[in-house]
């Protein structure tokens, strides 16, 4: 299974002035996703809201926007809850046909892998606060990015162009879903800090859980 996540939703009509893009996804057994994405930029006059997104109608009840403001910012809030990798691609068409950012998703039996790229090249550099974390429920084998307990984080710089790629190792073990945990701590409300701790202390105490377990199987 192949999902072509293209972020266009990271505006190429705002790379040449000074952007905010902050991304917490998180990425379930089942290849559903989840998360937050804040996509704004410095206004060029009081009346300049930001970048304005469209989110297709198929999509409604899985993708919410709102404004965002902070620290002198204007644009908007996008919170996805369930989405498959093809509602991904979907929604980033949808918004922009911008090319310069890519991330893919593919998986082979329990064996996922993740690879893309972030063109800030057009960036100056001190105007852009980039920051993309992804959150896996799996072992985490690989990866070029800072890796905690499942969470892997890159802070793409400007004037410059960033490449992502994971591994990661999925288990069969048994237990509450990934959707039911999401839903239980507050679904697509989980604001972007929250949902990355949360979501790292999740799954540290899964993996704790199956190395007590393969401790306590009798050998043979």
């Amino acid at each position: 299974m192949l999902g072509l996540v293209v972020l266009g939703c990271l505006l190429l009509t705002s790379l040449t002035g000074c952007v905010r893009i902050h991304a917490a996804l998180a990425v379930s057994s089942d290849d559903l996703v989840s998360g937050e994405l804040v996509i704004a930029a410095l206004p060029v006059n009081k009346d300049d809201n930001g970048p304005s997104l469209t989110v297709p109608p198929e999509l409604a009840e899985k993708v919410r926007t709102e404004p965002y403001t902070a620290d002198g910012y204007v644009g908007q809030r996008v919170t996805l809850t369930g989405l498959r990798f093809a509602d991904i691609a979907l929604l980033s068409d949808s918004i922009s046909s911008a090319k310069q950012y890519r991330l893919s998703f593919r998986r082979s039996g329990e064996l996922v892998t993740l690879a893309g790229s972030i063109d800030l090249t057009r960036v100056p550099k001190e105007r852009a606060d980039v920051q993309v974390k992804i959150a896996f429920p799996g072992r985490v084998s690989r990866t070029n990015g800072d890796n905690t307990d499942g969470t892997i984080s890159w802070e793409p710089k400007p004037a410059a162009v960033t490449e992502f790629n994971a591994t990661v190792q999925y288990s069969n073990a048994a237990g509450i879903s990934w959707t039911q945990w999401v839903a239980m701590v507050g679904g697509g409300a989980i604001g972007v800090a929250v949902l990355v701790v949360l979501l790292a202390l999740f799954t540290h105490r899964r993996n704790l859980k199956l190395e007590r377990a393969q401790a306590r199987r009798p050998a043979f």
